[in-house]
């Protein structure tokens, strides 16, 4: 039913869930941040083609910050200027308010912002993850059933990918190697 309402919507949701399941699986910055890049880009389009405004400005700003963040490189400086677009979600978020959805839409990409200002990666997946509360209760929220499916799955991915990454760096135990008290 949603399919025959609005194809275009599914479409750009489908994929929203395809760079959301292939984020997680990535162990550099750039390759997560150009993944990301196409996160919100997707978002946009699909919660534009939904009526879903807030979500629809906040994704398409932070698309808009991946690729400064992602161009910035190394720059201290210019990765920091994305620090500007925070206030700026701030006043689409105000300015489409509409009930629960944009202040989750807020807190989300408040967060993914955070996250994408981090140089090393596993202090982007934590932000990134913890973002993903906020994001699956906005995809409820505004009927965004292929992005809500990403959402659940990409947040199931990342978190086996965080349980790895501080496995490699020695910050959890490897599986076997507790000992039996």
């Amino acid at each position: 039913e949603v399919f025959q309402h609005n194809p275009m919507a599914v479409t750009f949701g489908a994929m929203v869930l395809v760079c959301q399941l292939a984020w997680p699986v990535f162990n550099e910055r750039r390759r997560i941040l150009s993944v990301q890049f196409g996160i919100g880009a997707n978002y946009g389009i699909q919660f534009a083609l939904l009526d879903a405004w807030s979500g629809a400005g906040i994704a398409g700003l932070g698309a808009t910050q991946t690729a400064v963040a992602f161009f910035a490189g190394d720059r201290r400086w210019l990765r920091k200027m994305g620090l500007a677009f925070l206030p700026v979600v701030v006043i689409v978020c105000y300015a489409t308010w509409s009930g629960p959805s944009p202040l989750l839409a807020l807190c989300a990409c408040s967060l993914v912002m955070m996250g994408r200002l981090q140089n090393d990666t596993l202090r982007l997946r934590l932000f990134l993850l913890a973002a993903s509360p906020f994001g699956i209760s906005h995809d409820i929220c505004v009927g965004a059933i292929p992005a809500l499916c990403g959402a659940l799955s990409s947040a199931v991915i990342a978190s086996v990918m965080l349980v790895r990454e501080l496995r490699d760096r020695g910050l959890l135990p490897r599986s076997g190697s507790l000992n039996a008290a």
